[in-house]
């Protein structure tokens, strides 16, 4: 997996340019789409098309989205997928349906004792992983508060559709005066928004500068949260690509 070298965290990268698809760099506080919002200000998805029209003309998951294959939140910072021709829209669609697109995240957290409203007060035990086993948050998820901004898990049974968080690693990190702040590395394969931040605010593990889900405050106040690989199958050949950049340090946010 080739390690990208991001040259500003504040300003969008182009890493990788095929015949099928973009891979990009989004910084933090940029929103994903849509192409040109009326609110004004750009997006990722303005940023690429600007670079490269065609994209616009693409059509799949909802209007106005032209080629992008997922989002971050305005706050995230980190690697997004975008197609570039049809061939590679239906393909990787096709991989995003069958959850065989994985990414991961870095994660600055810290300890948290403070219960947030609207989680369930259950804590359930296959929130525990066992045998070296990575730990697996796994949920549904509903609109939650003012204006529906936030989310909060359902805790499964039933008929709603289950996303999963995979801590794969979980590192003590120095914060200055915060205690109990670790570094964490996750895995999704299908996203829902919000989903890292919401699961680890239920595991009381709030991100970093995340007020929205009770995390503390540090460094500059970006959001501690960023997308950092990305794998999936060439739309042409089948052949497996990976990407990555580097994790989460102290500066980064």
């Amino acid at each position: 997996m080739p390690l990208l070298i991001l040259t500003d965290i504040f300003v969008p990268q182009l890493l990788t340019a095929e015949k099928d698809l973009l891979l990009v760099y989004k910084p933090p506080r940029m929103h994903s789409a849509p192409e040109s919002r009326s609110s004004g200000g750009e997006t990722i998805l303005d940023w690429c098309v600007a670079k490269f029209p065609e994209v616009a003309l693409l059509t799949g998951r909802k209007a106005g989205e032209g080629g992008l294959l997922h989002r971050l939140d305005y706050e995230t910072q980190g690697l997004m997928l975008l197609a570039r021709s049809r061939q590679g829209m239906e393909a990787l669609l096709g991989q995003q349906r069958e959850g065989t697109i994985i990414k991961e995240y870095s994660a600055l957290v810290a300890k948290s004792e403070i219960p947030l409203p609207g989680f369930p007060k259950e804590t359930p035990d296959f929130l525990q992983g066992s045998n070296g086993e990575p730990l697996i948050i796994k949920s549904a998820f509903r609109p939650f508060g003012p204006g529906r901004k936030a989310v909060r898990p359902v805790l499964p049974g039933g008929d709603k559709a289950l996303y999963s968080t995979e801590i794969l690693e979980n590192r003590p990190f120095p914060c200055a005066d915060i205690p109990q702040c670790f570094s964490l590395k996750l895995k999704i394969c299908r996203g829902f928004r919000h989903q890292i931040r919401c699961h680890l605010a239920w595991l009381g593990l709030p991100i970093l500068n995340d007020r929205l889900y009770g995390g503390l405050s540090f460094g500059k106040g970006l959001l501690a949260l960023r997308a950092t690989s990305i794998a999936f199958n060439d739309p042409s050949s089948g052949e497996e690509r990976s990407y990555s950049i580097p994790a989460l340090n102290s500066g980064s946010i």
